[in-house]
């Protein structure tokens, strides 16, 4: 009997580890950058090809930055979709918050912009990464941006629905959440909630705003994105650029 019960004892001794170590409360604030066997440099040759670009015609000072993962660079109409504004895309990737962060000296800061349009997390997210952490690092971000670049204003972009991610959404939802109350106590940090702009009647992601991949948006994606972000950034810039 005693041999039963210590048997059972030590088996539940790793059960238990293994809880505890995955439970989201327990994960170190801003330390998990991604998947411990994937290299936090891994977008280098895309960060090279925007310094070679910088060598050629550096972007001018005081612009509006668009920065973060893939759904920032693929947004080719950037430019056009904020005219007449000084618009600079440095999105890269499929990145997570701590990769931006890694290159934020090489594609963030050194432009001095006046705004930055921030859409990053949701990669975090899908990497199995905790939205606690994932919080806990967009802090961090935001921290750095504050202290490099004092009186930029940032908006971040909510965690965006879509059909291959929706799995995900209630987890976005409280990334989303942390960071509209983070942003109420900081007067140069807003925040802008799309989520309902890429929805259906059925209050699911509507197919019609994404590509074939179901993740990325078409440009009628972009086009709600636009409707939503550019009188906000458009009064943001103004109010910092002299008359």
């Amino acid at each position: 009997m005693k041999k039963s019960l210590l048997f059972l004892l030590l088996a539940l001794v790793p059960l238990t580890f293994f809880s505890c170590k995955n439970e989201p409360g327990n994960a170190q604030a801003g330390i998990v950058a991604r998947g411990p066997d994937q290299s936090i440099d891994r977008f280098e040759a895309e960060i090279k090809k925007y310094e070679q670009a910088d060598s050629v015609q550096m972007p001018p000072k005081g612009g509006v930055l668009f920065a973060g993962s893939s759904s920032i660079r693929l947004w080719g109409t950037v430019e056009q979709d904020f005219a007449p504004l000084p618009v600079i895309n440095r999105g890269f990737g499929g990145s997570t918050i701590p990769e931006v962060l890694h290159y934020a000296k090489r594609i963030v800061f050194k432009y001095q912009p006046a705004v930055i349009v921030f859409y990053c997390g949701e990669n975090d997210i899908a990497e199995d990464t905790p939205p606690q952490v994932v919080f806990q690092n967009f802090k961090k971000y935001i921290g750095e941006t504050e202290k490099n670049l004092v009186g930029t204003t940032v908006v971040c972009i909510s965690a965006k629905p879509s059909p291959a991610r929706w799995h995900l959404w209630k987890s976005y939802q409280q990334f989303n959440s942390m960071m509209e109350q983070f942003a109420q106590n900081r007067p140069n940090l807003h925040y802008i909630d799309i989520g309902k702009q890429l929805l259906a009647a059925n209050g699911e992601p509507d197919p019609a705003l994404f590509t074939e991949d179901k993740l990325h948006m078409n440009a009628n994606g972009y086009a709600r994105w636009t409707q939503v972000l550019k009188p906000v950034v458009t009064e943001l810039y103004n109010s910092k650029t002299p008359k």
